[in-house]
């Protein structure tokens, strides 16, 4: 039976939480609740849960201090949180599960189904990228779940992005390639406009690595990997604006 403990500084958010988990997922054993950091501490030390559903915000502290305590934790995290366009991203940037309040019964059992009492190894990783995230306060690695496993990259180090229907390419200064079956219009969501930027219906580029603007054939951008990407005509205006 799955172990879980619900983290929340809100008694009427953990008791929805708990009312919930009790009617859609009965195989849920419901260790413990705390409202703090110190108090999340002890229970998750006395209780051993396989999961804990984290608030952002708690009592004197936040969700983020209560994992700083456990640097290799041996349970996964749903995080729950109010609207937080840099939390949301974060988490969806490391991979990691997260339910946005006001929480949805659907999306909580699902999430809750996926929990596993053991998890590979890069999920540690992945929690320690997101904290070092928080930590500074913006963004600097993505994780992707490719045909090789679980690979992270640092968002200096991506080229650009192309697109194959449901596939995506991520091309590496290093020349490296990752292929994800995700399609490309969901990066292009979640990457920084202020960096990336959409040349091409089939290609997002990191406006760093633009090398030369060359004339030729309706005008390429020539990238420091040495790949041209066309430039589509309608989108020529904003990348000369956009490179200044």
């Amino acid at each position: 039976m799955k172990r879980i403990a619900i983290i929340d500084d809100e008694t009427d958010a953990r008791q929805l939480l708990r009312s919930m988990i009790t009617i859609l997922c009965p195989d849920v054993e419901i260790c413990g609740e705390a409202d703090s950091v110190e108090s999340a501490y002890v229970l998750i030390r006395q209780t051993q849960p396989h999961a804990i559903l984290l608030d952002i915000s708690l009592e004197e502290g936040n969700g983020f201090e209560l994992l700083d305590k456990f640097p290799q934790p041996a349970f996964q995290v749903i995080f729950t949180t109010a609207h937080n366009e840099f939390a949301l991203k974060a988490f969806r940037y490391h991979a990691l599960d997260y339910l946005l309040k006001p929480i949805n019964s659907v999306e909580l059992a699902q999430t809750i189904d996926r929990i596993k009492e053991t998890f590979g190894n890069n999920y540690p990783e992945r929690l320690s990228n997101l904290m070092e995230s928080a930590r500074k306060g913006h963004l600097n690695k993505i994780c992707l779940s490719s045909q090789e496993g679980m690979i992270f990259l640092r968002l200096d180090d991506i080229v650009r992005l192309e697109s194959d229907g449901s596939y995506t390419t991520f091309c590496l200064l290093n020349q490296e390639r990752h292929v994800v079956s995700r399609p490309m219009k969901e990066f292009e969501e979640l990457l920084p406009k202020d960096t990336f930027f959409k040349l091409h219906q089939s290609h997002l580029i990191n406006l760093s690595f633009v090398k030369k603007i060359l004339r030729e054939e309706g005008g390429y951008a020539l990238m420091e990997d040495g790949c041209k990407v066309p430039i589509a005509r309608r989108r020529k205006e904003e990348f000369l604006e956009a490179i200044k």
